[in-house]
């Protein structure tokens, strides 16, 4: 409830005049001589616009490339992913009260009923209108609970688990790609080594509940992946997620209403986080920093070199 510097080793009270005065003391000289020593850590608890401000405050008040937030953490190779495959990251493209036109909703590595409450009653709605929710999680969990199916892999084989599926998608001609695909060939060639009987080994699930599965996104019109903490913070995060995206695209889902592909907020604002000037790769209005026509759009309008 008020401001507390350290003092003696101990943190005690002062007020607002005395802690800015301490910041812009230790800050000046920085700024003036050396900013790249200063890094600002942001939160994806932030408005949208505090998130603009604090990029803005940092890149051009402060003059530091070192911005970040605890996003980091969180879903950036879920970022990474959608930027790779897609060249954009929009991590949920679509708003929440599209779950309920989903005939199959499938969660990866997601416990909502824990995490993102408010979620729920969208899944209850999709299920309310004869849609399956499968969850995939090691654990059996709240969420697994009011899915109604589910599928417990061994703890870092989520991407085996999504390979699997493209492998029978490709046996069983579902293969429709959204959009003219880069690498189509060989993605469906790395899909080929892994087999019913494979997967099921490496994920510790049976054959059995994975063709059943498999069976039901081949089948839905609208199938949707929605993906959480649990394929993401992986060694190789980056590559489980897009083998998840490459699964939607490539059976021709992304795009439809109620369908395609969708990563799960870890906190209230993790995305506009990245959208809109913290992630330390973007700048605001999801552009890239290694787009030179982006930096020179932020440029002009921030009137900095």
């Amino acid at each position: 409830t008020t401001p507390l510097l350290r003092r003696d080793g101990q943190l005690v009270p002062v007020g607002w005049p005395e802690a800015m005065a301490y910041v812009r003391e230790a800050l000046g000289p920085l700024v003036q001589s050396a900013p790249q020593r200063v890094g600002v850590f942001g939160s994806g608890s932030l408005t949208n616009e505090k998130t603009y401000l604090l990029g803005k405050f940092a890149r051009v008040a402060l003059r530091t490339p070192h911005i970040d937030y605890n996003g980091r953490y969180c879903m950036a190779s879920a970022s990474a992913a959608l930027n790779r495959t897609f060249g954009l990251d929009r991590g949920l493209g679509f708003p929440l009260d599209d779950l309920p036109r989903s005939d199959l909703i499938v969660l990866v590595g997601a416990n909502i009923a824990e995490t993102l409450p408010p979620v729920m009653q969208y899944l209850k709605a999709a299920r309310d209108r004869g849609g399956a929710v499968y969850a995939i999680d090691p654990r059996v969990t709240p969420t697994v609970k009011v899915a109604g199916r589910h599928l417990a892999p061994r703890p870092g084989t989520d991407g085996v688990l999504a390979l699997g599926l493209l492998h029978l998608m490709k046996q069983w001609g579902r293969i429709r790609p959204t959009a003219p695909a880069h690498g189509l060939s060989d993605v469906l060639w790395h899909a080929d080594d892994y087999p019913p009987a494979r997967v099921a080994h490496e994920c510790g699930v049976p054959e059995a509940e994975l063709i059943a599965l498999a069976r039901a996104y081949a089948d839905a019109r609208t199938p949707l992946i929605l993906t959480g903490r649990g394929p993401e913070q992986h060694t190789h995060g980056t590559d489980t997620v897009q083998a998840w995206i490459n699964l939607a695209f490539l059976t021709g889902h992304v795009g439809k209403q109620g369908g395609g592909f969708g990563t799960l907020t870890g906190q209230g604002n993790g995305q506009g986080g990245r959208e809109h000037g913290q992630k330390n790769d973007q700048l605001p209005g999801a552009r890239s920093l290694r787009d030179p026509r982006h930096r020179a759009q932020m440029a002009a309008h921030w009137g900095v070199p």
